[in-house]
């Protein structure tokens, strides 16, 4: 994993907010962007959508260091993976996101328990939720009201990915703002 240089002060307070994504490659963000998502919802930055795979909390630099060399050492290929729906989640109703979901193929599981695998070595907590492979494209906020487009909407794309990455996140007025902090090459391989 390429380490980005920190700032003094991260140096001194660590990493704070920090998730393992995938980043998409050009062409699938691309397309991505160019779904229409509600009127009275967030779109994430054409820069940030990225495919979380776990969250991670604060880290130390000493930490954040020591997850991206274990990550480096162990990257899994992925194929080009379907985008099965863009959905509203959890319901049209009542919207928070919406998100483009995609396959659970078996690159993804190994994905999953291999990065699962590596945060238990480092002694890291390991996100209790269920992996569940999408990328949000949009936020609503709190008082948005019913989605604004039908929802679980097929999509006849294949989502590429050019590298996974530890990234922190930082909480700014107009939604968080998320910064690489390590990356390996393409997992897409």
């Amino acid at each position: 994993m390429q380490s980005t240089d920190l700032p003094d002060s991260a140096a001194i307070k660590g990493w704070q907010r920090c998730f393992i994504a995938l980043a998409p490659d050009v062409g699938t963000r691309d397309a991505l962007s160019a779904i229409q998502v509600s009127a009275n919802a967030r779109r994430v930055p054409y820069e940030q959508l990225h495919l979380t795979v776990t969250f991670i909390g604060a880290l130390s630099v000493e930490q954040g260091g020591a997850l991206a060399e274990a990550l480096s050492e162990h990257g899994i290929p992925l194929t080009p993976t379907p985008v099965m729906h863009v959905e509203h989640w959890p319901s049209a109703a009542h919207p928070r996101l919406t998100v483009a979901t995609l396959a659970m193929t078996d690159e993804f599981v190994k994905l999953d328990w291999r990065v699962r695998s590596l945060m238990i070595e480092q002694g890291l907590p390991v996100d209790a939720r269920a992996f569940r492979p999408h990328i949000t494209l949009a936020r609503f906020g709190r008082e948005a009201g019913p989605a604004g487009h039908p929802a679980d909407t097929p999509v006849n794309l294949l989502a590429r990915f050019e590298s996974l990455i530890l990234y922190s996140s930082t909480l700014a007025r107009h939604g968080a703002r998320y910064r690489a902090l390590a990356s390996t090459s393409s997992p897409g391989g």
